[in-house]
């Protein structure tokens, strides 16, 4: 990992992971603390994490999301955070490779994407892509 994801930008952020796998969500979670994210909450369901959006004193800067989950999959959260007008950065997860399901969360408002199986180089990639759109934001 040669260019440096830490310093004020991540450590700034609050990212909210959404997996029903909690491995998953611990292997993101773990990577996350790696990049010296600032506050990184995590949920079981898109039902779940709506509420802690709803409930949330604080937006989130980012919301890592998994699309299949039961109770409310990352979609169907995806619109709604949309239909909030919440312009969070999105990164949907998924096993849906086909350009179909990738233009479907494009359309739904995702603003980056990651093909399951993917490793924490991927993440890194994406966090640094991520971390510069929250810089020019700040």
């Amino acid at each position: 990992m040669s260019q440096s994801l830490t310093g004020s930008a991540l450590s700034d952020m609050s990212v909210l992971v959404i997996d029903d796998l909690e491995i998953m969500r611990n292997m993101i979670e773990y990577a996350l603390k790696a990049m010296e994210v600032g506050k990184i909450t995590t949920s079981t369901n898109g039902a779940h994490a709506l509420s802690l959006v709803e409930s949330s004193t604080e937006p989130f800067d980012l919301i890592i999301c998994d699309w299949m989950m039961p109770q409310m999959d990352g979609l169907e959260f995806l619109q709604k955070i949309r239909a909030r007008n919440d312009n969070t950065q999105f990164l949907m997860l998924t096993a849906k490779s086909s350009s179909e399901a990738v233009a479907i969360a494009v359309k739904a408002g995702a603003d980056s994407y990651i093909i399951k199986p993917f490793t924490v180089r991927d993440l890194y990639k994406k966090m640094l892509f991520i971390s510069d759109k929250f810089r020019d934001r700040a």
